[in-house]
């Protein structure tokens, strides 16, 4: 799997110049989404031009989600100090896993393939079991993968699994704790009205709605709500980067309709995108770097995540065959730390 991940690095000086910076790693993240044959027909990523991007882009529902998804994921793994802290306190505190809070990434690949599990080295053991917030001894993980992944796969053999984790195939993220060794199926929305509760998930992470939207069991959703808190200003920014660009893609690299794109500073700098449509993305990438606000974000580089196990229908592999890795790229937006 390979992730585009982009920091912030300072305040927001100037808005135009700012969206600039963040323009340049949503079109490296959509160049990269292109497969390698489709590339090649260009003659390699560098060959591909604006146009050639916009003809051969294609939007993926969800696209959003995943990197939020990835974005939660990644800033608990790094131990990142605004999140982890949170993350951690709220296990030890409302569902009693002490030790720090450990990630494990959990869901289909966008092409629903094969379901890849990839945490830090030895991530499940035969012990590791996953709470429900039921009483009794709480299920093995390791042994359900299989039955899990068919589940997500095929709706006719989810009521199979055991009643208490009849809802796991929905799970995005494993947290809990490599010390302890339990977990807790996670469901991760970007728009919290989508968080639901199903058999197995014990936590929902959404974006935090306003002030008074703080951790807390949810007896409803019978979920622990974890909204995470972030630089509105850096997501806003983000935001209209990320959707100036898909109008852009979607207009066939010319200037979107006032009625798609509204804001004049959006407008200018899809005119200045427009004017390169036939030059090479990368070479474009260049320019809009030195009229970018240089110092907002930390160049962003494409990454291999290695998935430390592959889940496949006969269990789990402790070393990933080629097959079992998708080549989904993504942008991760990292707020700027203090």
């Amino acid at each position: 799997m390979k992730v585009l991940e982009a920091v912030q690095t300072n305040g927001i000086s100037d808005a135009v110049r700012a969206k600039f910076a963040m323009a340049v790693p949503v079109i490296e993240a959509t160049l990269y989404s292109l497969s390698k044959d489709r590339a090649l027909r260009f003659g390699g990523y560098n060959k591909v031009t604006l146009t050639d991007l916009s003809r051969e882009f294609r939007e993926g529902n969800g696209d959003a989600g995943i990197c939020f998804e990835l974005a939660v994921h990644k800033a608990i793994e790094r131990r990142d100090s605004i999140l982890h802290p949170l993350i951690s306190e709220v296990l030890e505190e409302l569902c009693g896993i002490p030790e720090g809070a450990d990630s494990i990434l959990f869901g289909p690949e966008k092409n629903s393939v094969i379901p890849i599990l990839e945490s830090v080295k030895d991530a499940l053991t035969d012990e590791s079991r996953v709470w429900v917030g039921n009483r009794g001894q709480p299920p093995k993980l390791k042994r359900y993968i299989p039955q899990i992944i068919n589940a997500f796969r095929r709706s006719e053999i989810r009521n199979q699994l055991p009643r208490t984790i009849s809802g796991l195939w929905k799970a995005d993220l494993f947290l809990g704790g490599k010390g302890p060794d339990r977990w807790l199926g996670t469901t991760v929305k970007i728009n919290p009205e989508h968080l639901v509760g199903a058999q197995g998930l014990r936590l929902g992470i959404y974006p935090k709605k306003n002030d008074k939207d703080e951790p807390r069991k949810d007896d409803q959703l019978n979920l622990v709500r974890i909204p995470l808190p972030y630089d509105s200003a850096f997501m806003e920014m983000f935001y209209k980067a990320f959707n100036l660009t898909r109008a852009f893609l979607k207009a066939d690299a010319y200037i979107p309709p006032p009625v798609n794109l509204p804001d004049a500073e959006d407008r200018f700098i899809t005119k200045e995108l427009e004017a390169r449509r036939d030059f090479p993305v990368m070479d474009v990438l260049g320019v809009l770097r030195d009229m970018a606000q240089t110092d907002l974000i930390k160049p962003a580089e494409v990454s291999d995540i290695q998935p430390a196990a592959s889940l496949t229908e006969e269990g789990l592999r402790p070393t990933p065959s080629p097959e079992d890795i998708s080549e989904m790229v993504s942008l991760s937006p990292v707020s700027l730390a203090t």
